[in-house]
Order: C-alpha cells, then structure tokens, then sequence
C-alpha cells in the first residue's frame, strides 16, 4: 500500500457499530508490538483484555483515521475517575492468574502511584489505553493526529486532563512532542509479584511505563 497524504486521510469517531473492524485493527497492527502484550505469554491478548477495550467505544472517545474505505490507525480512550487506583486493585484481583491479570498488575501499580485525578485535583480525566498505526503508514503523523483527536473531545466532554500510561519509546516519544507532561515512570524489571520474579519481560528498547499528562 503506498504511503497516503495526510488530506486523504479521514479521522472520525468509532460508532458501535465500527468497534468490531477497530479491534481487527487492534489486533493486527497494536497488540502484537505492545511491550507488555508481547511481554507476557501466550502471545495472544485474552478475552477480558478486547473487552476492556471495546468497552470504551460508547463513551464517544475513540478515534480512527480511514483512507479509501479501511482503517489505517486507532486510538482507544476512555474517562476514569479519583476513585480508579482502588478500581485497578479490585480487576487486578478479579483476573489473577491469567496474561490479563499479569498486564493488570503492572498497570495498577502505575495507577495507584500516579493517581492523576487527586493529584491535578480534577474529577475526572480521559486516558488513553491503545494506539495503533498502520505499519505501512508510519511517519504520516497519525498518532498525533488521533491523540489531538482525542484531547479535543475530552475538552468538549467537559474533562480537564487527558493521561496516558506509556509501555513503549515510542508513544512516550509521541506524546512528550504533544506537549504532554511527565509524572511518573516504573522500570519492569522493579515490578516483581509476590515471589519477587519479574511480572511483564518486554522485548527491546522498552524498559518502563512512562505515565504522561496534558492539562486542558
């Protein structure tokens, strides 16, 4: 597929009825390189992992960029509340023992330390949980794109802070060009479960989630 300009490229919400074509995406061109998907085993996401995802489609905070009928990138995004470090705790707790539950650990532990709703003294924040690009339209500025896309639907939501917990180099290299803030950072190899072994073996150059903010 050649490389498209970016006026033939179309970014528009997700409708119900698009979210099962915004996973297949997923699947194909997000999950397979993200750190802590391809650092956990069986290599496939579970179940709960897509759900949580599609979960997010109704809340009118996930976007896609479109060019000549097919989805060429995603953004999954969603509003979380002062109370989601405890939220984290409980699905953590719910799926434990499984690939889920292992990525969930690691994010909850990020969640309570960086806390940004009562850190920012905001209600309520929108966060980003997955961007996705097509390989073959890489370096066309998609991402930034859809991360645009999505701090100006949380401002006219009413939210005041957009927050993105960063598994890979390459969406903290992103969004810090967006301006956004740096709060927090967790190495993986200083995550470690109850026997002290490492939870999450990302492949390289990742070695940390990096949690970003943008205040609106």
């Amino acid at each position: 597929m050649e490389k498209l300009e970016p006026c033939d490229i179309e970014v528009r919400q997700v409708s119900a009825g698009e979210a099962a074509d915004m996973m297949t995406f997923l699947l194909a061109h997000y999950y397979p390189e993200e750190p802590t998907t391809a650092g956990t085993s069986p290599p496939e996401p579970e179940a709960a992992d897509k759900e949580f995802l599609l979960s997010n489609v109704p809340f009118g905070t996930c976007f896609m960029a479109i060019a000549e009928g097919r989805i060429v990138a995603a953004v999954v995004a969603g509003p979380k509340d002062a109370h989601e470090p405890e939220h984290m705790v409980e699905e953590a707790q719910k799926h434990a023992g499984g690939k889920w539950g292992r990525i969930l650990h690691l994010l909850s532990a990020v969640e309570s330390a960086t806390d940004v709703c009562r850190r920012f003294n905001v209600p309520t924040s929108v966060h980003v949980h997955a961007l996705g690009v097509d390989r073959q339209q890489r370096g066309r500025n998609l991402g930034a794109r859809l991360m645009t896309a999505v701090a100006q639907r949380a401002r006219d939501l009413g939210h005041r802070l957009v927050s993105v917990d960063c598994t890979s180099v390459y969406s903290a290299r992103l969004v810090r060009r967006l301006g956004y803030q740096l709060v927090n950072t967790l190495r993986y190899v200083d995550h470690l479960d109850e026997s002290g072994q490492q939870v999450i073996h990302p492949p390289p150059p990742h070695e940390c989630v990096q949690t970003f903010v943008l205040q609106l």
